[in-house]
Formats: C-alpha cells, structure tokens, sequence
C-alpha cells in the first residue's frame, strides 16, 4: 500500500524518470497512411510538450502540477499503445 503522506516532489520525480525510460523503448509501428504519421507525429508532440511541463514544474517547487502533466503524457502515451500505433509496452 501506497504512504499516503508520500512527498509529491519525490513522486513526481520517480515518474519522470520512469516516464522517460518508457518512451525510450518505444518505437512507432510502419503505418501505410501519411495521415496517420502525421496524426502520430501531432501526439508524440504533445507528449514532448507534457514531458517538458513537468520537467518545468518540478524545478519551480509545483511538484503536484508536475504530477499531473506527467500523467497527461502517460495517458496520451498509453492511448497510442493500445491503439497499436506504437511498438512498446504500456507504461510501468
């Protein structure tokens, strides 16, 4: 069972972490449409842009933001996975 008196900073931080490990095994599956790379490409971005605000957060003592913009980008990651338009697995 989780402490519920965990340090969101400490949290958010291990998230991160993971988060990046995660996106480093993953790769995009071959697509036949041009539209669906490009649909890929616009997630992948916001993912990226998710990625950067909880870095961003978490070095301006906002850990609980950081929180939830790591766990917008797993969702979005997660959501590309299932989809099978990505090689990988679901994030840890």
């Amino acid at each position: 069972m989780t402490d519920i008196t965990e340090n969101p900073e400490e949290r958010a931080h291990r998230y991160i972490t993971s988060f990046e490990q995660t996106l480093q095994e993953l790769t995009p599956k071959d697509h036949d449409s041009l539209v669906e790379a490009v649909n890929i490409r616009k997630v992948d971005d916001a993912i990226q842009r998710y990625l950067k605000d909880a870095h961003y957060y978490l070095k301006n003592n906002k850990p609980t933001t950081s929180l939830a913009s790591i766990a917008y980008a797993e969702g979005l990651l997660d959501a590309l996975t299932l989809l099978g338009l990505i090689n990988g697995v679901i994030t840890k």
